[in-house]
Parts: C-alpha cells; structure tokens; sequence
C-alpha cells in the first residue's frame, strides 16, 4: 500500500459510503447521480492506495468466473479458509472495494460495468468464501449479481447465483455459526467494528433479500409452489426481524393469500389476510411518529 495513515484509507472509504447514500434527489436536478460520481472516484482512489490485487487473483481468466464455472465458482466450497496473512487481508479489502464499485456502477444505470466488478469482488473472494471474514460479502455480491442478470431477463442465470447464495448461508450457518464480519468493518479501527448482535441481525438481513429475490426468480420461472414458500419465508423473517416497510409487507402478503385461495388452502389464506391487515394499520400510527419526530428536528 501506498504510504499513507491507514486512517486516511478508512475515512476516505467512509465518505465514499457517505456519498452513496444520498438519495437522488437530493443532487442537481441535471446532475441525479452527482454522489454516486463522487462516492466512484473516493473508492478508485482507495483501491489504488490498497495496491494491485495478488496475481494469481488478478490475472485469472474471467470465463472462469461465470455462474457455469463449476465447484470453484458457484458450487459450495470443500472447506473453511481464513484470509489469514498481510496478501489475503489486502484481498479482501479489494473484494470490498470492487463489491461497492460495482453496487455503485449499477445504480448509474452501467450494468456492464457493475457486473465486472461484482466478479471481480467473487473472483478475489473465491477460496474464503466460506470464512468468517468473507460469507457475508459473498452472498450480497452474489444476490446483486442475481438481480443484474434478472433484470436482462435471463432468468435461470439469475437463479444460480442466488441459489448458490442460500448454499453458501446454510453451509456457513451449519459449519461455522457464528456471527460473520460485515463488509464494512474491513475500514474500522478495532474499537469501532460491531458487537455481534449487529453482526448477526445485518447478516440476517442479507440472507432474508436472498430469499426474497428467490421468491421472484420462482415466480418468474412459473415455480409457483416454491415462490410461495419462499415469499412466506421471507415475511415471517422480516416480522422476526422488524425489518419491513408495512404497506409493501401488507401487499405481498395479500397477494400470497391469493395464491392459498386458488390452492383451496383457505386457513392459510385467512391467515396472510388477518396480518396484511393488522402490519397496513401499523402505516398510520407509523406516519404520526415519523410527522412528531420531524417536528422535533
């Protein structure tokens, strides 16, 4: 790495992250993706300070890398690897850096871009997949991967990568277990990385939009069946979680309801009724608390 304070590495990748969250509209008018340019060029000056990616990572063909490549690419590792050593910490943090480029090359409408990235944050990852240091990561470069190629309507590929990411979470949650690292810790100094319950309740969060994005990919692919148990998989996980916008939990579960009734399974129905109603009550009471916190601010 370049010889600048490690700091300095770590508050440029926070600003980058800082800059990606800006909603669009709040950039010039002319200008909507104005942060997203910004937070692009924070996080190439990064890499750059990060230095070349290992050689053997680096210089691997990338047909290698597609979701036809085998065990070594979206099949399930044979065993855990830590990244372990000054070459695979630098890997890793690379994989990071190349997972928000491409995230950020996506939301600028350049999905040619952003999948080249996302691959190159997999190939980087490939032999720590399974590590306390990387699933996390893995999985959301894959899930991302997954909603890229479901968008260019090529279906079954979408359904490998996310596939591959539901493996990859049950692998890691039977072998391993414990709460993984979030990406975003890889620029944290030690006395600010997350306590893992945090840990924990993001890395549940990433594996309940896999199941969500399956959900689709299902439906899509007219698996009805299955669409419908991973829909209910993910409300109930969203529930356990609090992690839903009411309104929109409201409507897929009134539209799963749909899908019983023409079952004949008319208690599960009922069911995805009686709690599209009760969480779409919550919107009003939801409304009034975000109106007195702003009047608060």
């Amino acid at each position: 790495m370049a010889n600048v304070p490690w700091a300095e590495v770590c508050e440029k990748f926070q600003a980058a992250l800082a800059l990606s969250r800006v909603e669009l509209h709040k950039n010039p008018e002319k200008e909507p993706y104005k942060s997203k340019y910004s937070a692009r060029a924070l996080l190439e000056e990064v890499k750059a300070l990060l230095g070349p990616a290992p050689e053997d990572e680096d210089e691997r063909p990338e047909a290698e890398d597609g979701p036809g490549a085998g065990d070594h690419a979206l099949g399930l590792p044979a065993e855990v690897v830590e990244p372990e050593g000054p070459v695979a910490q630098r890997a890793v943090r690379l994989a990071v850096i190349e997972f928000h480029l491409g995230v950020n090359h996506i939301d600028t409408e350049e999905l040619s871009a952003g999948e080249e990235h996302l691959v190159k944050c997999l190939r980087l990852l490939r032999r720590y997949r399974l590590s306390h240091d990387c699933i996390s990561l893995c999985i959301q470069a894959q899930n991302n991967l997954g909603i890229l190629w479901s968008e260019r309507e090529e279906i079954e590929t979408a359904q490998a990568y996310l596939e591959s990411s539901e493996a990859l979470y049950n692998q890691y949650m039977k072998e391993v277990g414990s709460p993984p690292l979030d990406p975003t810790e890889c620029f944290l100094p030690e006395e600010e990385k997350l306590t893992e319950q945090e840990r924990s309740k993001r890395f549940e969060k990433v594996y309940t939009h896999n199941l969500y994005y399956l959900a689709q990919v299902y439906q899509h692919l007219e698996m009805f069946e299955k669409a419908a148990h991973y829909c209910h998989s993910t409300l109930k996980r969203q529930l356990e979680h609090n992690a839903y916008h009411p309104i929109e939990w409201a409507i897929n579960a009134a539209t799963l309801s749909q899908f019983y009734i023409n079952k004949l399974c008319f208690m599960e129905a009922r069911h995805c009724l009686s709690a599209a109603n009760v969480i779409f009550g919550q919107t009003g009471k939801i409304s009034a608390t975000e109106d007195r916190q702003h009047r608060r601010a």
